[in-house]
């Protein structure tokens, strides 16, 4: 990384993007085996070595790498105590905790700079000071979003194959290509024209971007941005100017502009993850039971309707189960509606685990339950309702005083075979009547509409 850094480095000026001290700062917060005198040990020799490579003497690379390190240790003790959620982009408040933590790094590191400069009698230390602290500072913003949220490599690597997959075989998905082409398309234009206003053109492309894709692909765009860019007005800056003029202040200016552009999509895109999350969340509560955790009856109509719409379009069978606690009342009234409703919730994980992963599960109000299932014969369904019923005779729950709770259920069911037109609704009542026959019958049974 370091070497990688000394690549994008202007003759006599400290490199546009230094990834070394953000990818240290990630492996020290996020494998904590890394945060020992081992793994800064080899950090050191990591950062000596790659300026000794480049052409730096043994003293200048040492003093180098004890600045760097003193940048990342500060930006670490700023960072360490931050919440997880927080410290991994997962909030919009990320941005104050990554100026912080960046503004920790960079100070430091120009503190070093600065003692440097005056034990060395450098005529201008301040500027050196200065130069330190900006440059440090728009690193740790453009980079270190990125490496506190990327994937580890077999899943970049997955995520890749599978993306490569749909664009192939999906020209739909091709689309999901348009926002990072126009970042890289307004890149080149903001190259193209120059001057000091084409640093805002990927403005409109980053907000896309920011508005369609993951945050870690997010960050990995801003970090590709901001190398072309830095790199392309730099190295036009510095040659555009006369020989005898300092380049400095505009270069500064600069970094500075592209730490701060990337603020803006990094915490819009953060905000977007938020509000999805958010709705998400209001979306799960609409359609499951806030009790047990399976589907409610709206939803499970909806989508069981659906199931069984697809199951007859290609013939296949299904099946509707209605089920019911046998003499629930009578617990509630005895034990409590407390241990009432740690039953139901171990219930419905009983009758989940005797399901497949494709078939739904409802509460359909108080201790009754719905199960649909695709794709089963009559003989396999019945047999999901005879496992259903000895699983449930057989659980017990904690009930008060150390009594244990065990309950049996009636269960109902309607088979179709696939070739007739079915209406969820209907299948519903004719099981719930069957389910009632099994009651009249002696409870604990199961019964065929």
């Amino acid at each position: 990384m370091s070497l990688l850094g000394i690549l994008t480095r202007p003759e006599g000026m400290l490199a546009v993007l230094w990834p070394a001290n953000s990818v240290f700062v990630a492996l020290l917060l996020r494998l904590p085996a890394v945060n020992n005198p081992v793994g800064w040990g080899m950090a050191f020799v990591g950062y000596v070595v790659a300026d000794i490579l480049t052409g730096n003497d043994l003293p200048m690379a040492v003093s180098l790498a004890v600045t760097n390190m003193i940048g990342v240790g500060a930006a670490v003790w700023v960072l360490k105590p931050v919440s997880n959620e927080h410290r991994t982009l997962q909030r919009p408040l990320f941005s104050l905790h990554l100026g912080l933590g960046a503004a920790a790094g960079a100070l430091s590191a120009g503190g070093v700079a600065l003692i440097y400069g005056l034990l060395f009698a450098d005529p201008h230390p301040d500027r050196v000071a200065i130069y330190w602290v900006v440059t440090e500072f728009a690193n740790y913003v453009v980079i270190l979003p990125f490496t506190m949220t990327v994937a580890r490599l077999p899943v970049i690597i997955s995520g890749a194959q599978k993306a490569i997959a749909a664009l192939r075989d999906n020209a739909k998905s091709s689309r999901h290509a348009l926002p990072a082409l126009s970042l890289l398309f307004s890149i080149f234009v903001a190259d193209l024209a120059g001057g000091p206003g084409a640093i805002v053109f990927p403005v409109p492309a980053l907000l896309w971007c920011a508005l369609s894709y993951r945050f870690n692909q997010i960050a990995f765009l801003m970090i590709v941005m901001s190398a072309l860019v830095m790199v392309s007005l730099e190295h036009d800056l510095v040659a555009s100017l006369p020989e005898d003029a300092d380049p400095m202040l505009s270069i500064l200016s600069t970094r500075i502009g592209i730490a701060m552009l990337v603020l803006g999509p990094l915490t819009v895109s953060s905000i977007d993850r938020v509000r999805s999350g958010l709705l998400e969340r209001l979306e799960h509560a609409a359609k499951h039971d806030f009790l047990t955790g399976v589907f409610m009856r709206g939803a499970f109509m909806e989508i069981g309707q659906q199931r069984i719409d697809q199951a007859l379009a290609q013939q296949k069978p299904f099946a509707v189960l209605v089920m019911d606690l046998d003499h629930f009342k009578m617990i509630n009234d005895t034990h409590g509606h407390a241990v009432g409703d740690s039953l139901l919730v171990e219930v419905a994980k009983v009758i989940r685990n005797c399901l497949r992963t494709d078939d739904l599960l409802a509460r359909l109000g108080g201790e009754e339950f719905a199960v649909m299932a695709s794709g089963v014969s009559s003989a396999d369904a019945a047999l999901l309702a005879q496992r259903v019923r000895e699983n449930v005779a057989a659980l017990r729950v904690d009930g008060p005083n150390g009594t244990q709770i065990c309950a049996t259920i009636s269960i109902g069911m309607r088979h179709c075979a696939g070739a007739e037109h079915a209406i969820l609704d209907d299948l519903i009542n004719e099981a719930d009547q069957a389910m009632y026959k099994a009651k009249d019958s002696g409870r604990n049974q199961i019964v065929a509409a």
